[in-house]
């Protein structure tokens, strides 16, 4: 059963008679019923029901012509793959992040990627900073997707162009969600639930200044869906990165910005003099063209 065959199958079912199929095909008819008997004896069992005027499948002729397209659609994709001089990339690319806007644009960057080379598979793991750094000094990502990260020039990388503004999630029955913004005496003696990221760097201490130590932490987190659902108990409000959590009417949940606004830079980045498999490497090339 070779490829050939298979589309001499496949037009015989599309036209629904021997003759036009022959013609389609630009062979005569008695090589095309030859090649169909000759089908037949190999696979052990009868594809085709020979009327007067029309040819149509069998049950087994039916599987084999779905199963044909795709043997038939491949082989013609890999045709068109190799020659495109060496264009063809395949492989994997994982990529480590934590909860930020900045992943909107990675996953653009992933699908127009895959639009070009469909059988890249991208893998990604989620974790806080301390995880995804882990991870890319051990090389079980490629990438890491961080967000104000404060040793990021121990790595080459790119930033991204959005960042992430903090906010703070909370009921929308709480009094809070009458103000347009949350300013940190807002804030002085209400429990909060905060991020570990935000406790491994000064961007909210900063925020607090002196008010800091009056600061009661209820939770931590290091994913914003299960910070949510400790706010839907009323355990406290979450400090959270806007557009993480669904909020409005029929959630429950309000989201306010802080003010003065705290934002966080987000930067794509991988280990120093590390030599990329070919897909990564290509995926690279395209988050730094758009950087």
């Amino acid at each position: 059963m070779d490829i050939r065959t298979l589309r001499y199958f496949l037009a015989i079912c599309q036209e629904g008679n021997m003759s036009r199929a022959a013609q389609a095909l630009h062979v005569t008819q008695p090589t095309l019923s030859r090649q169909m008997a000759d089908l037949e004896r190999e696979l052990g069992c009868e594809l085709l029901v020979r009327g007067s005027r029309t040819v149509t499948p069998t049950e087994k002729g039916l599987y084999l012509r779905r199963r044909a397209e795709e043997i038939v659609a491949l082989a013609d994709q890999t045709t068109s793959d190799l020659r495109r001089d060496g264009d063809v990339i395949e492989g994997d690319v994982s990529i480590g992040a934590g909860e930020s806007e900045g992943m909107r644009v990675v996953a653009a960057r992933v699908r127009a990627f895959r639009e070009r080379h469909p059988h890249v598979r991208f893998h990604l793991r989620s974790g806080n900073s301390i995880n995804v750094v882990e991870w890319l000094e051990r090389g079980l990502v490629d990438f890491a997707v961080l967000m104000a990260y404060p040793e990021v020039n121990r790595f080459e990388h790119v930033r991204l162009a959005p960042t992430d503004a903090w906010g703070v999630l909370m009921p929308e029955e709480h009094p809070l969600a009458q103000a347009d913004a949350i300013a940190p005496q807002d804030l002085a003696y209400c429990p909060l639930i905060l991020s570990e990221q935000a406790l491994e760097t000064d961007e909210l201490s900063q925020w607090f200044g002196d008010l800091a130590q009056q600061v009661e932490v209820a939770a931590t987190y290091n994913l914003a869906f299960n910070a949510a659902q400790l706010v839907r108990e009323n355990v406290g409000c979450a400090l959270v990165y806007d557009r993480l959590v669904p909020t409005g009417e029929g959630t429950g949940l309000e989201f306010r910005p802080l003010d003065p606004p705290v934002t966080s830079p987000i930067d794509f980045a991988w280990k120093r003099g590390q030599t990329l498999a070919r897909a990564p490497r290509a995926f690279l090339e395209d988050m730094r063209e758009d950087a």
